[in-house]
């Protein structure tokens, strides 16, 4: 499309014209994107029309369509200038999307954009990207921005090319990628205001080739304004002395380079608050450190054989990660830091990870084969057909050994509150009149919410199911919100254990609102009566390369056989489940795609993670939800269990 043949901006579809909404229609440098943004509104003239040809979405009443998108490496003398080509509404060179607001959900964007000399020239196609009988939607635009309006301040320019003819004092985020330059170009010094500097290495997945990238040099001090400092898959082996003098630096991540040495003068950067120094060959970090903002330190994968005492002294610091080094001992104090992050093997090597009980007084004796299957033989009978049918019994004592017996529940109907003390999965629980409903305060919101009831269990109406519960009364669980998980607070579930279920009251005397809940709609889950069952569980072996603490005792024949252990879910994990379905569950394994919910709550607090166990398994069934049809764990130790001590619940979820 040429300039000379724009006469005035225009805005058509399928060769019908669409009124641009100019109150509506802008560009911006985005402050949180740093790219160009654009933001387009039309409206149809014919909606009904539109609805019935299927560009419109039923819920278009008014007719109005909205378009954004963004744009990077198009910088040119302060003038947008470039073209960027989408499929299935993606830029496939910067990941950036063709959004839209208004048509029909089945249609995406095929075309270009172009941007030149102020005007935005858009040309291509709305279409369904499943087959070719679905309409298509020719579309065609020339809008008019001013380029002067835009505050280039806040762009990340993508290269130095793309630098060339700018005014260097606007030029504050620069990301290079792939660069052949073996120290910093000329050019970079000139950029005083630099806050931002990226050099990083894009390349194929497993490409373990290093970018020629090797030396900062002293004259890196001379960018005294650098917040951020961003290296990958470089040959940089050292920082210079000069490096600690940029004293705005609040970020420095340098990943999978050859980093050794680093000048002492770096631990004692004042505003340095992240740093992350991950697959490199650091050898030491020095006694003497003063880093008053540091909250963030991965030295993971790299040679250290200890850490200094005097890291655990700065006062903002809440994680350490350093798994995978040869560390050969740590500190005392390390047995206190809640926020070192080690795999299981190497905090048992170098830690006390005895679990110190609920209750501080350490831990009883449990007999671990209440929780085991194997000497039910009604129960483990199919279990053995399942193996020998799939010629899977080489290791038959190895996977017997490992099969759960599991308190299955089945949701059945819509809970009526005509009975007291059932199984119930969501709603409200029957508590006693003298047990007041749990609530939590938020020092975020500075208000005080109720936690949600997950659900209850009758234990007396299981007991004959199992050993490890207790013989009466009922269990309820409660969980803030999904929204606390990710956060610092680990304690984000309760169980409430009632001895006596003739102290039970009908939770139907609950009226809780909405707003009474930190987020949770309607102010209640759905209500669910459920019938138990026993049943299997037998573990997922998708994440056994970390939760390899299964490969203990008699199983311990199937350790380091990852392929093997792989491949099992067809003929083994699969097959087990559909033995007894359940929709939730007790004494249950879990799917995860990293450490499983036993092995985060060692992690976390302590102990063997074959100590700790699944309380309750609550899956995305009824109307909880958990992430992307996820489950939501209760993990408790088995000694605080023994003990009828509920008061130290881990709580954890799992979403694809």
């Amino acid at each position: 499309m040429e300039n000379d043949q724009i006469k005035l901006p225009y805005f058509t579809i399928d060769g019908q014209a669409y009124a641009i909404q100019e109150n509506k229609t802008n560009w911006v440098i985005g402050e949180l994107s740093k790219t160009l943004y654009t933001e387009i509104s039309i409206l149809s003239q014919d909606v009904e029309s539109d609805k019935k040809k299927g560009l419109l979405d039923d819920y278009s009443d008014n007719g109005e369509i909205s378009f954004n998108f963004e744009a990077s490496i198009i910088y040119k003398d302060g003038v947008p200038t470039g073209i960027c080509s989408y499929s299935e509404d993606k830029n496939p060179e910067d990941y950036t999307y063709f959004r839209k607001n208004g048509l029909d959900y089945l249609l995406y964007f095929f075309g270009t954009i172009e941007y030149k000399e102020g005007w935005v020239l858009i040309e291509g196609e709305l279409k369904n990207r499943y087959g070719e009988d679905s309409p298509k939607f020719p579309i065609k635009a020339a809008l008019e921005f001013n380029p002067a309006s835009l505050d280039w301040n806040n762009y990340k320019f993508k290269s130095l090319e793309e630098t060339k003819g700018s005014d260097p004092h606007i030029i504050r985020l620069l990301e290079i990628t792939n660069p052949t330059f073996s120290t910093l170009p000329e050019a970079i010094y000139s950029f005083e205001n630099l806050e931002y500097l990226i050099i990083q290495r894009i390349g194929n997945y497993g490409d373990n080739d290093k970018l020629p990238f090797a030396d900062f040099g002293e004259r890196i001090a001379e960018l005294k304004n650098l917040k951020q400092i961003t290296v990958n898959q470089a040959a940089i082996n050292s920082l210079p002395k000069s490096f600690a003098n940029l004293i705005q630096l609040d970020r420095l991540s340098i990943i999978d380079c050859e980093l050794a040495n680093l000048p002492d003068e770096i631990w004692k950067m004042p505003r340095l608050e992240y740093v992350l120094l991950g697959k490199n060959k650091i050898e030491r970090i020095p006694d003497q450190i003063q880093m008053p903002s540091l909250v963030y330190l991965n030295i993971e994968n790299n040679l250290l054989k200890t850490l200094p005492e005097s890291l655990l002294q700065q006062p903002k610091l809440t994680t350490i990660k350093a798994s995978l080094n040869p560390l050969e001992e740590l500190p005392g104090a390390y047995n206190s830091f809640k926020g070192l992050e080690l795999t299981m093997q190497e905090k048992k090597r170098l830690l006390d990870t005895s679990y110190p009980g609920a209750d501080g007084k350490g831990v009883v004796k449990w007999d671990e084969s209440m929780y085991l299957a194997e000497n039910d033989q009604l129960l483990i009978s199919p279990v053995e057909k399942i193996i020998d049918t799939n010629e899977l019994s080489e290791y038959k004592e190895a996977l017997i050994s490992l099969v759960k017996r599991s308190v299955g529940f089945n949701l059945t109907t819509v809970e009526d509150y005509a009975a007291l003390g059932n199984h119930r999965f969501g709603g409200k629980p029957d508590l006693p009149e003298i047990i007041p409903y749990p609530t939590f305060f938020s020092d975020y919101r500075n208000q005080e919410f109720n936690y949600e009831f997950i659900a209850q269990i009758n234990c007396e109406e299981i007991a004959e199911l199992q050993d490890y519960l207790p013989r009466t009364g009922s269990l309820f669980f409660f969980f803030k919100s999904f929204q606390f998980f990710g956060s610092e607070d680990q304690d984000i579930g309760k169980i409430i254990y009632v001895e006596d279920n003739k102290s039970l009251a009908s939770g139907d005397r609950f009226n809780f609102k909405e707003e009474d809940f930190y987020e949770l709609m309607d102010g209640e889950y759905q209500a669910n009566k459920a019938d138990a069952l026993l049943t299997v569980s037998a573990p997922s072996f998708y994440a056994s390369y970390v939760n390899n603490y299964l490969f203990e005792g008699k199983a311990e024949s199937l350790k380091d056989q990852e392929d093997f252990t792989y491949d099992l879910y067809e003929p083994f994990e699969k097959p087990v489940q559909e033995l007894h379905g359940f929709d939730h569950a007790m004494n249950a394994y879990a799917f995860t795609q990293h450490e499983s919910p036993e092995l985060q709550a060692a992690l976390t607090w302590k102990g063997d993670p074959k100590d700790w166990v699944i309380l309750l398994l609550v899956s995305s069934k009824g109307n909880f939800q958990w992430g992307d049809a996820g489950e939501l764990f209760f993990v408790i130790h088995k000694s605080d269990l023994a003990k009828r001590d509920f008061s130290k619940v881990f709580v954890t979820m799992e979403s694809s």
